[in-house]
């Protein structure tokens, strides 16, 4: 009767609970056994010398099917499991952006209000953004759906730009993926709310998913479970273990857990239909030859057929199966992906704690749900 009692208990307060199913649906309509898809898996993981990865995939709007590979800790040959804790990295936008439309549901913000009314002072005296006050007509203009959107003209990283954060191009011109303008947002935020990002993520996000190895910083219970990461050559890059939350990427999580906020968007919960349908629509089209880098300048037409696009804190794209959304993660050696098709209900969520993994990232991606269809070769994972 107990172990009844723990089955209902999981199965009703858990939704998203991995029932490791025998066999696998693809997009195609086909399925894959779960013991082949291991195998393939395991192949690849140790072909491209994936220290570690997690995997979660979703069909019929249900996490069905997790698994881990490879270790979690190389010098000790410790096996990374479905609980060991991973450096989320960019992994972190789609979740920042997911939590400020709540904020707007309830009135506290508006898409299109300038920014700029929303800070207690002029951006020139905040020290980390006064570089913006050089051109205040463009700033002025600045609202959270282009910061959303990666269309502020924000630069990706200051560090690049000679540790200045002026703008790049003119708000909402042009796609510039930037981690700058959804760290901007998460500081607005902050400051005007009061509260933390890590505070207001819990509130918004993690205790209403029951994503419980999950948080915007490092947490004190993560240390019995976590990986380290490690670049391309084997050798140890360490843990992220980030002290303040950065809408960016400073989110710590577990494949099993953001699967669970997945599937809330693919099912359209915790949203207002209208801030649902903004989020996932595209905001800005992604023109550019390469997503990051010396191409992002490179216009191109490759992309004009998928439809590649930019909706609030995701990237979009078409198929033959309906739209996808998707994002990346990529930190020093941590390296994620996670894709989603809503209409077919089916997904999947690669967390790795390697600098090797994105070199394999499409086939790994085609061997759980049959997708060939993620902008790879924009995001630089294919070669030419």
């Amino acid at each position: 009767m107990k172990n009844l009692f723990t089955l209902v208990f999981a199965l009703y307060f858990f939704p998203a609970f991995a029932q490791n199913v025998t066999k696998i649906k693809q997009l195609n309509g086909q399925s894959i056994s779960a013991e082949v898809l291991q195998k393939r898996i395991t192949h690849l993981v140790d072909s491209a010398k994936i220290a570690g990865l997690q995997v979660a995939i979703v069909n019929h709007n249900k996490t069905v099917w997790t698994s881990s590979f490879g270790c979690k800790d190389m010098e000790n040959q410790m096996p990374l499991n479905d609980s060991t804790v991973m450096y989320a990295a960019s992994l972190t936008k789609p979740v920042s952006a997911y939590l400020f439309l709540r904020l707007v549901d309830r009135g506290i913000f508006k898409l299109d209000q300038p920014i700029r009314s929303y800070l207690k002072k002029p951006i020139g005296q905040y020290p980390k953004w006064k570089d913006l006050a050089e051109d205040t007509i463009s700033f002025n203009r600045i609202t959270p759906r282009m910061l959303l959107a990666h269309s502020s003209g924000l630069p990706v990283l200051r560090q690049l730009y000679g540790n200045k954060t002026n703008l790049i191009a003119k708000p909402g011109e042009k796609f510039y993926y930037s981690n700058e303008g959804i760290n901007l947002l998460g500081f607005m935020v902050e400051e005007y709310t009061g509260k933390t990002l890590e505070v207001i993520a819990k509130e918004e996000v993690f205790g209403s998913l029951q994503m419980q190895r999950t948080s915007m910083v490092w947490e004190k219970s993560f240390e019995n479970n976590f990986s380290y990461a490690y670049f391309k050559d084997g050798k140890k890059y360490g843990s992220e273990r980030r002290q303040s939350s950065r809408a960016a990427g400073s989110m710590t999580t577990t494949a099993t857990d953001y699967a669970r906020f997945y599937i809330q968007l693919m099912t359209g919960k915790g949203l207002r239909k209208a801030s649902l349908q903004q989020m996932l629509a595209p905001q800005i089209a992604v023109t550019s030859k390469r997503g990051f880098g010396s191409l992002k300048d490179s216009l191109t037409h490759e992309n004009d057929a998928m439809q590649l696009a930019w909706g609030l804190g995701i990237g979009l794209f078409q198929s033959p199966y309906g739209k996808g959304f998707f994002h990346t993660g990529h930190g020093e050696a941590n390296q994620n992906y996670a894709v989603a098709f809503p209409e077919k209900g089916i997904a999947v969520v690669l967390l790795s704690n390697s600098e090797n993994f994105e070199r394999v990232s499409a086939q790994i991606v085609k061997a759980c749900i049959g997708d060939t269809y993620s902008p790879f070769k924009w995001l630089g994972h294919l070669d030419d």
